[in-house]
């Protein structure tokens, strides 16, 4: 822990953390559509695929320097260790080890897209599939540590709500969008109007 201290550290905390978290939710949301292949006229697949690997970034961006202010700021004793080890940190800990381990999977989702040319798809899809997992756990971060959240501010709590639902939504449409894709493999051919059948003999 650095021995520094300032408001500003602290403001940059919180501002950080709150663009990280709607940062890392909107890059869930957009790797759903794109692995439900979702496209639009005016917005086309490789677009949501393009928006989703540049919302994943500045996601990193924003909790990398969100844990930066974290541990220089010296008014709550945060470790370094604490950014990678889950229960490292004397201050809150299991708290602040929810916010570790979101980060811990977003550096796993980094590391495996980096090396995605030298491992199996299958094994990096399996590994970016944990972006889904860090968001909800980044929420229970914010919303157990926060201190506006513990204050009831109603504006942290909005952002928190849009945030849940929208994923949810998501979520939601990504099994609709699956079970309808199934049940149109499964379906039966249909004939075509005006063609007579064919007897066998």
């Amino acid at each position: 822990m650095i021995g520094v201290t300032s408001p500003w550290l602290w403001y940059g905390t919180r501002a950080t953390a709150v663009v990280g978290l709607v940062l890392l939710t909107a890059s869930a949301i957009l790797g759903i559509f794109t692995n439900a292949r979702l496209g639009w006229k005016l917005w086309p697949r490789w677009a949501t695929q393009e928006v989703h690997r540049r919302s994943s970034i500045l996601a990193l961006v924003f909790i990398t320097i969100h844990i930066a202010t974290t541990v220089f700021d010296s008014y709550v004793p945060v470790h370094l260790a604490a950014a990678v080890v889950p229960g490292a940190s004397p201050y809150q800990r299991w708290s602040v080890a929810l916010g570790t381990v979101a980060f811990d999977l977003l550096l796993t989702v980094l590391i495996s897209s980096l090396l995605r040319s030298r491992i199996k798809i299958e094994w990096w899809r399996a590994l970016h599939y944990l972006t889904y997992l860090a968001a909800p756990v980044a929420v229970l971060h914010v919303l157990l540590l926060g201190t506006d959240a513990k204050k009831g501010s109603h504006w942290l709590l909005a952002v928190l709500g849009v945030c849940v639902a929208a994923a949810t939504g998501a979520f939601c449409l990504r099994v609709l969008r699956t079970l309808k894709l199934r049940g149109l493999r499964t379906a039966p051919p249909q004939r075509l109007p005006g063609r007579p059948r064919t007897r066998s003999r």
